[in-house]
């Protein structure tokens, strides 16, 4: 059997494909179990994924620019994107074009890592109380 391979790929052909596998593999095995997820692929496949989990508009893929190679990084808790600092000093926003709507993709985090980070802390500080007052009782 012969196939022929498109030679390109929509961006709606490849959301169709790349979606479902974010949600019901990366999400599911992974994020939903505290891992960390390292997700390398071609510009589309990237444009769809943050479409999905920015809730960007169709209208505006097309105004965003998406710079070769470098790393974005998604907080699910705070449903933000940052980028990686690299040491130089430099702020990659004014480095690097993302376009006119890059207002979609750096909206401010809802809530931070550090906020998550105080209440697990806190349960722990909590928890650990209550083991020692239930010791002490008995």
């Amino acid at each position: 059997i012969h196939r022929k391979f498109p030679k390109s790929e929509s961006l709606k052909d490849c959301m169709a494909r790349s979606i479902p596998f974010y949600t019901d593999r990366i999400c599911n095995e992974a994020v939903n179990n505290g891992k960390r997820v390292l997700i390398t692929s071609h510009e589309n496949a990237i444009r769809g994924i943050l479409m999905h989990i920015c809730d960007i508009p169709v209208e505006a893929m097309n105004q965003l620019h998406l710079p070769n190679g470098l790393p974005l990084v998604y907080s699910v808790k705070g449903r933000c994107i940052t980028l990686l600092d690299d040491g130089s000093g430099k702020d990659p926003m004014e480095e690097h074009d993302f376009g006119p709507a890059a207002k979609y993709l750096f909206k401010p985090c809802e809530i931070t890592d550090e906020f998550y980070d105080e209440m697990e802390k806190r349960a722990n500080a909590a928890t650990a109380t209550a083991d020692v007052s239930e010791k002490v009782a008995a």
